[in-house]
């Protein structure tokens, strides 16, 4: 009796105050969409030439990509239970239909791409 109030009590209470825990906090999506939407910049990077043990300072200008995600589960069908999840952005660049990994940080609704994962 007294473990199904307790249970109770619980489902209750992480309905109300913590829904994140509900679902993972990491899981699989299908990149469905990628676009360039800028630019970021690396400076006070040090490079070494090897061959003749020199340095020199360097900065590197590269790109900053949006996807939109589906996610799936860990077999790769299509998880009704998220939206597609547009607009994320990443420096990290990969193909439309990669797979990867993606973390909701503290219950936030918007993910972080974590990086690519093979099925």
């Amino acid at each position: 009796m007294l473990e199904e109030v307790v249970k109770v009590i619980t489902k209750k209470i992480i309905s109300s105050d913590y829904p994140h825990l509900k679902t993972p906090s990491v899981v699989f999506a299908r990149i469905d969409s990628v676009k360039i939407c800028g630019t970021f910049e690396a400076d006070d990077l040090t490079i070494a030439d090897k061959t003749k043990e020199q340095t020199f300072a360097a900065k590197i200008t590269a790109n900053v990509f949006e996807y939109s995600l589906v996610v799936i589960d860990r077999f790769g069908n299509v998880n009704n239970n998220f939206p597609v999840l547009p607009g994320i952005k990443s420096k990290k660049p990969f193909q439309a239909g990669a797979v990867v990994a993606i973390a909701f940080a503290y219950g936030d609704i918007e993910p972080v791409i974590i990086g690519e994962v093979s099925l």
